[in-house]
């Protein structure tokens, strides 16, 4: 009995167990030999040494048209446990990579909120229109004046991709240009930006869009006035940049 609890203990069923040592007893037997051995049904008996044959546990040969079955030496049941203990090892590897992983998404989180957080502040202070989005152009914030603007409430925009405001009326060649010095990390402007309203109506402005690194991340900031170069889009430019600066030495 206390055989069979260790095996039992490496991960086997206690039918397995008492299989497995029935037919390591008898040495060569068939398989009615090992029901009998066991008093367990013929049918139960041949699942059961199927599986640990299939587990490198038992063998067997054929002679005469009779299988006989023939029960590995128990240092297999200590090589089929460190072979457990690998694939568990390998499993904790795993285990532990994807919460590393998810730590650094966390983290990545708590840092893209407070960079939200900081534009925020700014974008509420301006005069002008502005809208916040993250580097795969969705929307992260727009302020109050931009809501009155574009007649969209926060809930309506948040999380969307800012395409939903083109009018098909701009040339596709001025996108081109706009992300080709968007990804070369430079500041954007043109007044050839035809956007539309939630009521439907078009509209185009001064439209001022740059990137800002923050947290790790990439954020555009755009602008809209309606005089080029004028003196609020330059300082909330600015205001932007250092802020961003003083927040990552912070």
């Amino acid at each position: 009995m206390q055989n069979q609890k260790v095996i039992e203990q490496l991960g086997y069923s206690s039918k397995e167990a008492k299989v497995y040592l029935a037919s390591l007893r008898l040495g060569e037997s068939h398989v009615t030999d090992i029901a009998a051995k066991v008093q367990m049904p013929l049918s139960s008996v041949q699942l059961i040494l199927d599986k640990l044959h299939d587990g490198g546990l038992m063998n067997f040969y054929v002679m005469k048209r009779y299988k006989f079955w023939v029960a590995t030496k128990p240092q297999q049941l200590l090589k089929d446990l460190q072979t457990r203990e690998e694939h568990i090892e390998e499993a904790m590897l795993k285990l532990k990579a994807l919460r590393s992983i998810d730590c650094d998404d966390r983290r990545l989180d708590k840092n893209h909120k407070e960079s939200v957080a900081v534009f925020q502040m700014i974008a509420d202070a301006s005069p002008q229109s502005v809208l916040i989005a993250n580097q795969d152009a969705e929307i992260e914030y727009v302020n109050d004046i931009w809501q009155k603007q574009f007649g969209y409430s926060p809930e309506e925009v948040l999380g969307q991709h800012t395409r939903m405001f083109q009018s098909g009326k701009t040339a596709p060649v001025v996108y081109e240009r706009m992300w080709k010095e968007l990804h070369a990390n430079t500041l954007f402007q043109s007044d050839e930006i035809i956007d539309k309203r939630k009521d439907g109506t078009f509209f185009n402005l001064i439209t001022t869009i740059f990137p800002v690194m923050h947290g790790n991340r990439t954020f555009y900031i755009q602008i809209l006035d309606d005089i080029t170069g004028k003196e609020g889009v330059q300082t909330l430019h600015q205001s932007f940049i250092k802020t961003t600066k003083v927040s990552m030495r912070t």
